[in-house]
């Protein structure tokens, strides 16, 4: 099977040795987010209440993890956080076996998932309480939840001169990108026209993530250049690697 993406790289002003590469066939498309809509989880049985927080969230540099606990003990309440008695009495956070601190899984997933039936929302208790206040739902979630299905690698390379080069590379997050452990379970997001029902194209719907990830002069000059693609030329079809 012959599987045809087209990218786009974006140098920075006044940055000649920073890169960045982007999926167009991916930000054109028309993914969408569709928790709560028919989003079928990432278990191997479909499960629409979990959705992709079965094993918690993973931390990055770029996350605080002081935050997430002071939003617990300070923002959140039992009225807007199912498990808020169990985080508070057990943390919010744990480590796996390498070391890797994620957010703390109970009742088989992140503690802080609101199961259905909960009046307080289905769903994240940190998204919930960005809505709330009237803040975009990336606000006070770990860098992994706001970028999915957003995925960035960095790789450094020699330039023409000799000197370093940092090329990011921003694309769909697939299967594959999770390693041995992509095939055990589902992906749903990328794997079929499941999510794939927005009126708008990712570059648009994920401008906010976006500019986070990239800053606001290369989203800028990615945005102009992913306008003038829609205007001039045939639609995409975005088709998932494995």
């Amino acid at each position: 099977m012959v599987l045809q993406r087209e990218w786009v790289t974006v140098v920075p002003p006044h940055d000649d040795h920073l890169h960045y590469t982007f999926d167009v066939s991916f930000l054109l498309s028309d993914y969408t987010c569709i928790y709560g809509a028919g989003c079928q989880g990432v278990r191997e049985e479909p499960d629409e209440v979990v959705g992709c927080c079965l094993h918690g969230a993973y931390l990055n540099e770029d996350d605080d993890p002081a935050e997430l606990t002071r939003l617990v003990e300070e923002e959140l309440t039992p009225e807007t956080m199912q498990f808020h008695a169990e985080a508070l009495a057990g943390g919010v956070l744990t480590e796996d076996d390498e070391g890797e601190v994620h957010t703390r899984i109970h009742r088989d997933a992140c503690i802080f998932q609101n199961r259905a039936g909960f009046a307080g929302g289905i769903g994240c208790a940190l998204h919930h309480l960005a809505d709330r206040r009237g803040e975009h739902h990336m606000t006070h979630k770990p860098v992994v939840c706001w970028q999915l299905p957003l995925h960035r690698t960095i790789e450094e390379r020699t330039a023409n001169d000799g000197a370093p080069l940092e090329v990011h590379t921003i694309a769909a997050f697939e299967r594959g990108h999770w390693g041995e452990g992509g095939a055990d379970f589902g992906w749903y997001c990328m794997d079929d026209d499941t999510a794939f029902v927005s009126d708008r194209p990712v570059y648009v719907s994920m401008e906010h993530e976006l500019r986070e990830m990239v800053g606001d002069a290369v989203y800028d000059e990615l945005a102009d250049y992913l306008d003038a693609r829609r205007r001039r030329s045939r639609p995409l079809t975005f088709l998932p690697t494995v």
